[in-house]
């Protein structure tokens, strides 16, 4: 299971191509290798309504955040992370986004004893397209 959310502000979707970064960071992802691909989730929502910095409306911003399963070492976590920022962050610099730009990740753990995922097509729906 890994679930990456990114919440980024209103008016940045005019800029840049927001349903290719969701493909790209699912992308980066997969080539990690640390994730089965069935368990992948990459989704974006907008925040209509924010306030940045010094309240000017040109500031925008991306946050993600990596929800996954418990059990990776530090190492790996640390491997995941900077491949995913760094995957953002050439994004938005070969965009060239012309308003200033906040990106940020977080990753956290989620507790297995926490966490139910009992109803999974999507892993044989794979498993099916491959044979």
């Amino acid at each position: 299971m890994a679930h990456l959310s990114f919440q980024y502000s209103t008016g940045l979707s005019k800029h840049l191509d927001l349903g290719f970064f969701c493909d790209l960071m699912r992308d980066t992802m997969v080539k990690t290798t640390y994730f089965p691909v069935g368990g992948i989730r990459v989704r974006g929502f907008v925040a209509d309504v924010i306030s940045i910095a010094d309240g000017k409306s040109n500031h925008q911003f991306i946050d993600m955040i990596l929800r996954m399963g418990e059990g990776r070492s530090v190492d790996i976590r640390k491997d995941i992370t900077e491949a995913l920022y760094s995957t953002a962050e050439d994004f938005l610099k070969k965009n060239n986004v012309s308003n200033p730009i906040a990106l940020s990740l977080e990753v956290l753990e989620i507790n297995n004893e926490f966490s139910i995922k009992r109803y999974n097509t999507v892993h044989a729906a794979i498993s099916n397209k491959q044979s």
